[in-house]
């Protein structure tokens, strides 16, 4: 599967769209990985398992693991905390240095023009 580690930058917001004609709700969490801010769209699971996590948002960097194909619904989820204190450090420094809160409206601007259609 694939692996993304990431720190989150700003609280997790509610997405409204529609998907196959059906509404559907997702969850667009704002994240710097090492390629910069990101708004990284997932479902109420993987969401909820974060969401566990919430008091170490802002120390902390996550590792979400999935397992099966991308855009496969039986694919899995792990959502655990990625242990490794200098990749945490240079996520934290990318972070102060790119991560405005403009971006993040930009992003759901754009992450519900994607969902509306």
């Amino acid at each position: 599967g694939e692996v993304l580690i990431f720190v989150v930058v700003d609280e997790p917001i509610l997405l409204v769209g529609k998907f196959k004609g059906k509404e559907q709700e997702r969850i667009g969490c704002p994240v710097v990985t090492d390629e910069g801010f990101a708004l990284f769209i997932t479902g109420k699971r993987v969401g909820r398992k974060l969401s566990k996590f919430e008091d170490r948002f802002k120390d902390t960097a996550f590792m979400v693991t999935r397992h099966g194909e991308a855009g496969d619904i039986n694919a899995s989820y792990d959502v655990g905390v990625f242990d490794n204190a200098e990749k945490t450090e240079q996520l934290f420094a990318i972070a102060k240095r790119e991560y405005k809160p403009a971006l993040l409206k930009e992003a759901i601007k754009d992450a519900n023009e994607v969902m509306a259609t």
